[in-house]
């Protein structure tokens, strides 16, 4: 588990600073699929983390001030942490935000757009819950997941999204639909109660202390879709933020950000478009050298 660098720790890993990645910032729940509670931060621990960096000596950077370093080249005087959240969760605005402000600390919110439209699908929140709720899980081709213990419930998670992340994401509705056609789920329920409005990004985007940036439109697996797709995703979510904060989108985070869901080609497709920092899900801290690399990006994973 990832939690925080020591400036030791971070030497001996030949880095200059770090750029964590967080979902969301609200209490986490023992009892439900660790999957999902891993991508829950509590306030009082992102407070602990800030606090350590502070009593470590380490400066506090917003995506802006990396930036300027990375077109420098020269690495900031004492080590960085930069804080970056994806998606755009109301837990952003209502819990990340104070607890920011009270430290005086730079922030980025990556943006998908379908979240604030609520035209995404949850579904890793929709699963749950019907893993949750049933005693087993039953897919239309006839296979069975059961769903009786801890182990057994997140194990079926596990099996059920390696499949949800091989269906066609342009009809992503429909083949959720085919897969779990013997339940009646809503599917946009989820998105209705956790995603930000546009009014809170403009506040945001408005705040001293915080960047947006854009992860798409719809958060998928950019790999899987064609070339004219995946730009597609990543230029249009961009424009869109840009047309309602009336700022500059300098800087994108991949969905999923892992090598199994992006590649060289979505790295050129974002230096064509002229990207100017881009992030991925690859655990990492920030070199002198992969900081030259500005269309992949390494981060961290807070957990805690």
């Amino acid at each position: 588990m990832l939690t925080s660098f020591s400036r030791r720790r971070l030497k001996n890993d030949g880095g200059v600073g770090l750029v964590y990645m967080l979902h969301h910032i609200c209490e986490k729940n023992e009892k439900l699929i660790p999957t999902n509670e891993d991508l829950k931060v509590s306030p009082a621990f992102l407070e602990k983390i800030i606090l350590r960096y502070k009593r470590l000596g380490f400066d506090f950077m917003s995506l802006d001030q990396l930036n300027e370093m990375i077109q420098s080249g020269l690495p900031n005087k004492r080590p960085f942490v930069a804080f970056t959240i994806d998606d755009g969760y109301l837990d952003n605005y209502i819990y990340a935000l104070p607890v920011f402000e009270k430290y005086d600390v730079p922030f980025a919110v990556f943006v998908a757009t379908d979240f604030i439209d609520k035209k995404a699908i949850l579904w890793w929140d929709c699963i749950e819950e019907l893993i949750m709720t049933h005693e087993s899980v039953t897919t239309s081709d006839g296979k069975t997941y059961p769903c009786h213990t801890f182990q057994q419930r997140w194990n079926t998670f596990r099996y059920l999204r390696e499949r949800i992340l091989n269906i066609d994401q342009k009809y992503l509705e429909q083949g959720l639909n085919e897969m779990f056609a013997g339940y009646c789920i809503d599917w946009f329920g989820p998105i209705k109660q956790k995603g930000m409005s546009w009014s809170q990004i403009k506040t945001l985007a408005s705040h001293p202390l915080c960047t947006i940036g854009s992860h798409t439109v719809s958060h998928p697996a950019l790999k899987i879709l064609s070339e004219v797709e995946a730009e597609h995703e990543i230029k249009e979510g961009m424009e869109r933020i840009r047309q309602i904060i009336q700022q500059p989108v300098r800087y994108f985070a991949y969905p999923y950000g892992t090598f199994h869901e992006i590649g060289e080609r979505e790295f050129r497709i974002v230096e064509k478009l002229g990207i100017q920092l881009a992030f991925m899900a690859h655990q990492g801290c920030i070199t002198s050298v992969n900081m030259k690399n500005v269309a992949r990006l390494p981060r961290v994973y807070l957990k805690g």
